[in-house]
């Protein structure tokens, strides 16, 4: 349940955050990607004090999902794919 409650909690941080992070680190790893984006959820999530390693962990998870989601719905394209669909 506690789970449940985090998710409810940083989904909307969780979206805002990692379509901003790709928007503006488009040519950057995935996993580079992540870290940015854990770094800025966790920098605000804690604002002076420091988080649990859980929920940094449940949060990370939680960043997979919204990642993977996006992916599959074609809101992030790989780079592989924008290369093959551009026309010279």
């Amino acid at each position: 349940m506690k789970w449940l409650a985090l998710v409810i909690a940083y989904l909307p941080v969780v979206l805002q955050t990692v379509t901003s992070v790709e928007a503006t680190l488009k040519n950057t790893a995935g996993a580079s990607k992540k870290q940015v984006a854990l770094d800025i959820i966790t920098a605000a999530a804690s604002a002076g004090e420091k988080l649990p390693e859980e929920h940094v962990q449940q949060i990370s998870g939680l960043v997979d999902v919204v990642v993977g989601s996006l992916n599959k719905f074609g809101v992030f394209a790989s780079s592989a794919a924008k290369a093959s669909t551009v026309k010279v």
